[in-house]
């Protein structure tokens, strides 16, 4: 049973209701195509541009990239630039035909995005190939402990909470009692449903539909991890700073930020700078791992992505 996630990028308008159903549906917006065993989820940063944080979620959600390219205009920069930043290697530019192609290959020959392919706006052949794409994409699977993001939640009539997410560790199994990062709350898992079919377990890379006892859908947000391993959780968080080379922007001790880690989005104020490192105190805690990306925004500027660091 493969499971592979696809983000949409750039004049994604029409794209994902041409390559699979309409699910969930907020700042971001879920689709998903079935073959058989196979199945592929499409996500789109709904609400981007007007909003930063939805384009960094995607990014974050996904194993492949699909950037589709009517046109080369300005607002195709930031898209380009924060795949870039994240260091994004697999992916399609899926392009309009009066695309100057040999300009789109200019502008991303030093960039992440360098070996992308050039595909043509065929929705079937790319949908196609999407579900024909190995579940290796994804990367090795991890049983060592489970680890499942949380992108939506909500409460159901007689059901109780549900949240949806990705397993992105280990296999998940019913009566599993997990706990919910980064507070100190533990929930057991009652069911679990893949593409709407009932589970005992779900493996690593599937997409879920878990429905929990022990904590309310109030006492959820979004980027909180179902887990029983040991992850990181902290209000403080020391970054060496990779900055966009485009911002001209100096970072001040005492200015607000955002910082985006995984599906979380939590402001912040920088305490100490030296260089390319800097403190942050964050008004909450993150939850995190080693080696994963951070993203520093200022949602309100002209050029909103400050820089990446790994943690």
């Amino acid at each position: 049973m493969k499971n592979i996630g696809i983000g949409l990028f750039g004049d994604f308008k029409d794209a994902g209701k041409n390559l699979g159903k309409k699910g969930t549906s907020t700042d971001i917006t879920l689709f998903n195509y079935k073959q058989g065993d196979d199945a592929v989820f499409f996500v789109e940063p709904t609400k981007y541009p007007e909003k930063i944080t939805p384009l960094i979620y995607a990014i974050n959600m996904m194993d492949y990239a699909l950037v589709f390219v009517d046109e080369i205009k300005p607002e195709l920069a930031e898209t380009l630039l924060a795949l870039d930043m994240m260091g994004v290697e697999k992916g399609s530019f899926v392009v309009g035909e009066y695309v100057d192609i040999e300009q789109l290959k200019a502008i991303i020959s030093n960039t992440s995005m360098k070996n992308f392919e050039i595909r043509e706006k065929d929705y079937i052949k790319i949908r196609e190939d999407m579900v024909a794409l190995p579940q290796e994409i994804a990367g090795k699977p991890d049983e060592s402990f489970v680890k499942i993001p949380i992108d939506h939640f909500f409460t159901v009539r007689s059901v109780g909470t549900v949240i949806l997410g990705r397993v992105k560790k280990g296999t998940v199994k019913i009566h599993d009692n997990l706990r919910v990062y980064p507070t100190e709350n533990k929930a057991m898992v009652k069911s679990i449903q893949v593409h709407d079919k009932n589970y005992d377990e779900a493996p690593t890379f599937s997409r879920v539909g878990l429905a929990l006892k022990g904590v309310k859908s109030e006492e959820l947000e979004r980027g909180m991890i179902l887990s029983n391993g040991d992850l990181k959780v902290s209000d403080e968080i020391t970054l060496n700073m990779k900055w966009n080379p485009y911002s001209k922007k100096e970072l001040s001790v005492g200015e607000g930020y955002q910082i985006a880690i995984g599906l979380q989005t939590i402001s912040c104020k920088v305490v100490e700078k030296e260089e390319d490192t800097i403190k942050l105190k964050l008004i909450k805690p993150a939850v995190y791992e080693s080696g994963e990306k951070a993203v520093l925004l200022d949602g309100s500027a002209k050029i909103r992505i400050i820089g990446v660091s790994e943690l």
